[in-house]
């Protein structure tokens, strides 16, 4: 399933991707589906059993992705309660994760060109909720910085719980996958000499267009990746060259502390990024961003300046 988050008559929803076309609303659907069968207090249930947030969705596990499945399978796709595309607006798919956790340095291309010494752990850093954005939305260039940079990344969203979870078990804990926009500060990082501030201005983390589950993409570590500003293309890899893979990612993270539904885990971004190219290529106000993923679609984020 491709699973979204929309936003329709000014009220944020989840959905499902139909052909790339239209989007089911699922607890709406849900809702008619307990009502044709004589349930009469069908709204309290379908909130309690297939919730209308994405994270909410998450946190009952399998039981609510299989009930998603179902609803899906048995919806009158004339329903009311499936939009055209042009009727809704596409966000995040994640609007409130306990947790963005992003990567660095974890491109093999990245490692052997930059000559950046390989990690010894993977490194790890985070942003906050307020940097996430849409896959269409606005990016901010902040006042703050005058070398905004782009990296394309893969990131896996957690479907359960995990705490302590071995490398072999990983992928029973993730719900899915999305494209992450990891836009970043540079100039600040550098006076810094840390990330945090650099790393989550407002619509530093674009996301979507949508969460494909994970049966779904047969292999995370096989999807080409790429990123263009206007029609430079700038970064172009296989997600096969990610150092640290997911199951290593989920053992190593869950050995500190616990991912919960819905936490976000970028993988870390391939060479291409402007501050490491010979002519750095930082964006303006009036550039277009693109990120495009093999399976999971593509976000298109125009950047503006801070008002």
């Amino acid at each position: 399933m491709k699973l979204v988050t929309f936003k329709v008559s000014c009220i944020e929803r989840i959905g499902v991707l139909l052909n790339d076309e239209k989007v089911l609303d699922l607890n709406m659907a849900y809702q008619k589906q307990l009502e044709k069968d004589g349930e009469l207090d069908y709204k309290t249930v379908a909130d309690a059993l297939l919730p209308s947030d994405m994270v909410g969705l998450l946190r009952r596990g399998d039981k609510g992705l299989e009930l998603a499945v179902e609803v899906l399978e048995n919806a009158d796709l004339e329903d009311k309660y499936i939009y055209n595309l042009n009727e809704v607006e596409l966000m995040s798919p994640i609007l409130n994760p306990e947790k963005i956790i992003c990567l660095s340095h974890n491109y093999s291309d990245f490692l052997e060109i930059t000559k950046v010494p390989v990690p010894p752990v993977p490194r790890i850093f985070s942003k906050y909720n307020n940097a996430i954005c849409g896959p269409y939305d606005d990016i901010i260039k902040p006042k703050a910085s005058n070398e905004l940079g782009y990296e394309a990344e893969l990131a896996f969203v957690m479907g359960k719980t995990a705490r302590n979870v071995k490398a072999e078990d990983a992928y029973d804990y993730i719900a899915g996958y999305t494209i992450f926009n990891d836009v970043s500060a540079s100039d600040v990082t550098a006076t810094d000499t840390q990330v945090l501030r650099g790393k989550t201005f407002d619509t530093f983390a674009p996301m979507g267009p949508y969460l494909i589950t994970k049966d779904e993409v047969e292999d995370p570590h096989n999807l080409t990746i790429k990123c263009w500003v206007n029609d430079n293309m700038l970064q172009d890899e296989n997600t096969s060259s990610i150092y640290y893979q997911i199951p290593e990612l989920v053992e190593f993270i869950s050995s500190m502390f616990p991912l919960k539904p819905g936490d976000v885990i970028a993988t870390g971004t391939p060479y291409g990024i402007a501050k490491y190219l010979p002519n750095p290529v930082y964006m303006v106000e009036g550039d277009v961003c693109t990120v495009e993923i093999e399976k999971l679609g593509k976000i298109v984020n125009k950047i503006v300046d801070e008002k």
